[in-house]
This record gives structure tokens, sequence and C-alpha cells, in this order.
């Protein structure tokens, strides 16, 4: 008869084989898991800046970014479910989130101009976007079709909001990105 682990002897298991997956060969649930904790982070972000925002595009920057918090809220619920749905065990606690973020944030952030806010928010989509590809990679090779999909949905889901902040702020849409070199000659 096999013994019965405990909640938390269940949790050391996975928090065990997380480690090992990270230091040994990363995966792309492993990845996902810096996704989901980026997501976690812009869903702090975009509130504070959503509630900060000040200046003569209030309310189209006000709406815009309560579309955005919405947004960013289904992928991380449709990635997480994801990767249940094909056997890992995402992160699923603030701790555990805060510890795979990528991004940062600063209470200060609410006293930032509305135009420095959206370009960190760019910067924070396009930090996320890189995980995203690496992640595609990743699932790509190791034939999770659908996790891939859903990854690919979502780098077009950055992409567009990449772009769209971008032409806001009156720049192409890989304008300053450092992941692309855009030719001076196509300009």
């Amino acid at each position: 008869m096999a013994q019965i682990k405990t909640p938390q002897e269940r949790l050391q298991e996975e928090q065990k084989h997380k480690e090992h997956v990270h230091h040994t060969k990363i995966n792309a649930a492993a990845i996902a898991d810096h996704i989901l904790g980026n997501i976690h982070t812009m869903h702090i972000k975009l509130h504070q800046y959503h509630w900060y925002m000040k200046g003569p595009h209030f309310f189209s920057l006000h709406d815009k970014l309560n579309e955005m918090y919405h947004t960013n809220e289904e992928w991380f619920d449709k990635i997480a479910e994801r990767l249940i749905a094909s056997g890992h065990k995402p992160a699923s606690t603030t701790t555990e989130f805060v510890k795979y973020s990528m991004l940062s944030e600063d209470p200060a952030d609410k006293y930032l101009k509305a135009e420095e806010m959206i370009e960190t928010v760019i910067e924070d989509f396009r930090n996320t976007r890189g995980l995203t590809i690496r992640a595609i990679r990743l699932a790509q090779e190791e034939g999770d079709d659908v996790l891939e999909d859903t990854l690919i949905a979502f780098k077009e889901h950055l992409d567009e909001n990449i772009w769209m902040l971008q032409a806001y702020l009156g720049k192409e849409a890989l304008e300053d990105d450092d992941d692309f070199e855009v030719d001076d000659d196509e300009e």
C-alpha cells in the first residue's frame, strides 16, 4: 500500500523537480513559469498606471490600460490552464510569481509621466515576448503543439500591444527594439 503524502511533502517534491529542470535541461513549462511571473507583475503595474495616469490623454490611456489588464488576466489563466492540462504544475502563488518574474516594479512609478509609463509597459511586453519566443521554440522541440500554439497566440497579443503603444508614442512598431534591427532604408 502506497503511503499518502501530505500536501507539504508533495509541494517539496514538485519544487525539487522544478529546480532540477531549471538547472539541467530547461523546458517550455519552466520558461512558462517566468512568463506567468511576468504576467502577474504586469497585472500590478497595469493597475498602478491605470489608477495614477494623469495628463491630457488620461481618458484614452485609462481605458486602454483597463482593457490591457483584463486581457492580461485572460492570458494568465489560458497559459496556466494549458500547462496543467499537459501535466505540468505551474507557479500558483504570489511568492512563486515574484520568484519567477523577470520584471521589476516600483511604487515611485505612480509619479511617472504618461509617456514614461507607456515606455515601461512596452519594455515589459518586450521582455515577456523574449521569454515567450524561447518557450515557443522549446514547446516545438518537445512536440507540445497546443502549448506552442497558445504561446504563439500570446506572442501575437504582445506584438500587437507593442505596436499600438509605440504608435501612441509616435514611433514605429520595432523602433528602439533591441531584439529587432530596422533597416534605416526601410523607414
